[in-house]
This record gives C-alpha cells, structure tokens and sequence, in this order.
C-alpha cells in the first residue's frame, strides 16, 4: 500500500517593486486625484456659473417678451402675440414659451422644435438645469393683462457645456503632464542616489569592494547620507587593509622563525608531510639535518647576542645555496634542515652538502668586528631509496647528523648501510 504523503507548497519568492516603480505609482495616483478633484470642483463651478447666467438671460426674455406681446394683449390679438414669440425665438435662447390671461388660459405658445437625440439630450439637460419655469407678468396702465411664462432650453447650454468640459480636460492633461514631469526629474534624483548607494553596498558585501565611493547627490539628505556613507567605506577600507596586513603579519610568525627570517619547524614538517601525500606521485627528494658544531660554547663563552648573530649569518649563508624548489627552515636552537626537491641521485646531495661546508670556511663577523670560526655537521637522508614517510627521513637525516658531529666537526655523512665517507674542513 502506497504512502500519500503530502509535500508542503514552496512559497515563490515575491517579486519586489523597485522604489522608481513605487514612486512612480504614487506620483500617477496623486497627480490624477488632485487634478480629477479640481476638475470636478472647476466643472461644478463652471455649471453653476453658466446656470446663472442662463437663467439671468431668460429673465431678460420673458422681459423682452412682456414688452413686445403688450399691445397684442390689450387688443386680444392671438396672431399677433404669436409672431412675437417666434420674433424673439430666432435669437433668444429657451425651449417653451407662453403668453398666459388673467385666468391662466394660454392666450399663446411657441415651442423649440425637437430634431434629434442631441435636441432630447438638450431638453433633458434643461429640465435639470430649469426645473422650475420662469414667468413675468404683463401689466398694462397698472394692471396685469397677462403673463410670461417660459422654460429654458438645455441646448446651447449643453453645448456650452461640452466646450467647457474639453477645455479643462486639456488644461487638466497639460497640468497632469507638467506635473509628472517635473516629479519624474524629483524622483530621477532621490532613485539614482539611492540606487548609487544600492550598488556600492552590493558591490562590498559581494567582492569586498572597499575602494568604491558613493557619488554626490543634488538632495541634501541624500548628499550627506552619501558623505557619510564614504566615510564608512573609508574607514571599511582601513580596517580591511589592517587586517590584511595582520593576517599577513601573523601568517609570517607562525610559519617563520622570528630571528633569522626563515620557515620555522611547523611549516617544514607541513611541507615535508605533503611531499608525502599518498595523493601525490612519489619524488625524488633529499634532506639534510644541519646542526652548529659547539654552539653551546658560543652562547656560553661570547654572550646570546653573539650565538644569534651566528645564527642569523648561517640562514642567510644557506639561502644562498638554494635552488628554486628548494625548502631552507630552522627548526630550532641551532638546528637547520633543508629540503632538496627534486634530488635525483647521493651524488647530487652530497655536491650540495659541500658547498654549504664550503662556505661555512668564511669566519663569521660578529658585532664588536671580532671574527668566528663556525662549522656545521651535516646528516643527509633521502628518499624513496632510504625513507618511505616523513617522519622516517627526518629520522634518518638526524641520525646520519649525530654520527657526523662525532667524527668531527664541518662534514657530512649520508644515512646508508655504505662505509662511512667524511669531508673536513682544511
């Protein structure tokens, strides 16, 4: 029976908006809700203005109309009161028109004829606009003969209308774009430094780029988070560089011997066990165990600032006589090994071990000028042919030093069943 086991969804890493993308939202939806808001405000106030103004004009009509219509209603004349109305329709502006008696019986009318759906549209628009009519009595020698009655017409004011809309559409779009731009340009300035500093950031917690600076920014804030940010780096910087050379200094000590310069013991058991490594071909290498012949007298008889000055002098006579490849080291106290890599035969061991007796001839000078003759004894090992570990080479180049410093002094023996060979010196 199979095992449904659930697995749990991996929740995708949500794609993050860039603050150019954000900002650039907000300026949109700021933008378009002022200008939306002050072009709503502008249309209503246009509305109410055009209202007024309509409204004042029918006023003056129904004005006009009283005046003209007059003497038709004094003399009870229908046809005549008619002509007026249409006199005055031709360059007025309302929809209905009545000439009303005393009673409140039409004595009169004219309509505006309705064409189309832009004519419906008008007539709606006036009934919204004038829902209540307008009307003005007819007074005649003190009496009211009659009345105007008018309604006004949504026609010219729904055109008027749609002008003024389209108007503040375009100044609206003109402001929207004069504003966007100059947000862009503000916006430009606040994303490009922050991006500036985005990349620097990156840059040193990725390659440790230390060296970069943040470029000034035209934003106040922005330039002295910048500064400060550079400051940071610098001081970043210096402490990269102290660590550096810290690591460097400490690095040095714990691989080399602090007196005479050369690779301490620790490195050269490391390098020798390398030489070794199972992973590694098998090489022809040979060692010599160098030790100074009655160094302890030296130390006793002349003081320890001489026995170090005879140590310092032996490393650098030695590094003189090494090959590229070769490993000089002291290991300690007044022992020195060399590590010959490669070494192909005794004889070419042997050859080496006699140019250091050779130049081991030179006194040493000391501090106060006095001169010193030092020999060294010199045990030579090598490998594969007489050790197969490190640790059993170093063996045999030791024992072959100790039987070197008891037969004399400034000689070499090599570590073989052969008989034994010495070289002293003259």
């Amino acid at each position: 029976m199979e095992n449904n086991i659930p697995v749990p969804d991996v929740e995708q890493p949500r794609q993050r908006k860039t603050l150019g993308a954000a900002l650039n939202r907000i300026h949109v939806i700021v933008i378009l809700t002022a200008i939306g808001l002050a072009g709503f405000l502008l249309i209503m106030l246009a509305l109410l203005a055009l209202r007024s103004h309509a409204e004042s004009n029918l006023q003056l009509t129904a004005r006009a109309i009283s005046y003209t219509t007059e003497a038709a209603l004094v003399f009870n004349d229908a046809s005549a009161a008619h002509d007026s109305l249409v006199f005055i329709a031709d360059r007025g502006d309302f929809a209905q028109a009545k000439i009303l008696t005393p009673a409140g019986n039409t004595f009169t009318e004219w309509q505006h004829p309705v064409a189309g759906n832009w004519d419906k549209l008008g007539q709606f628009v006036g009934h919204l606009a004038f829902p209540d009519p307008v009307t003005l009595p007819v007074i005649h020698s003190g009496s009211v003969i009659g009345t105007v009655w008018l309604t006004g017409n949504g026609t010219s004011l729904l055109g008027f209308l749609l002008e003024t809309v389209l108007s503040l559409l375009g100044c609206l779009v003109l402001t929207a774009l004069v504003a966007l731009y100059f947000s862009r340009r503000m916006q430009k300035g606040i994303v490009d430094a922050l991006g500036h500093i985005t990349r620097v950031t990156h840059e040193v917690s990725a390659n440790r780029s230390f060296t970069l600076r943040v470029p000034s920014a035209p934003i106040a804030e922005l330039h002295t988070l910048s500064q400060d940010f550079n400051s940071l780096l610098t001081e970043l910087e210096a402490w990269e560089n102290h660590m550096k050379n810290e690591n460097v200094s400490l690095t040095k000590k714990a691989l080399h011997d602090g007196l005479t310069g050369l690779h301490n013991r620790a490195f050269f058991i490391d390098t020798l066990n390398q030489c070794f490594n199972p992973m590694r071909p098998p090489l022809s290498l040979a060692l010599l165990f160098i030790d100074v012949d009655n160094f302890k007298e030296i130390n006793d008889s002349l003081g320890h600032a001489a026995g170090d000055r005879v140590l310092m002098v032996i490393g650098e006579r030695l590094s003189k006589t090494l090959r590229e490849g070769d490993v000089l080291a002291r290991l300690g106290g007044d022992e020195f090994a060399i590590l010959l890599d490669p070494m192909i035969s005794t004889a070419e061991s042997v050859a080496f071990a006699e140019r250091i007796v050779e130049i081991m001839k030179t006194p040493v000078i000391l501090l106060n000028n006095k001169t010193l003759d030092v020999s060294l004894s010199i045990g030579i090992a090598l490998s594969p042919s007489q050790a197969n570990s490190a640790k059993e080479l170093l063996e045999k180049a030791d024992e072959a030093m100790y039987r070197s410093k008891k037969i004399s002094g400034s000689c070499w023996h090599v570590s073989t069943g052969m008989p034994l060979t010495v070289v002293t010196k003259d």
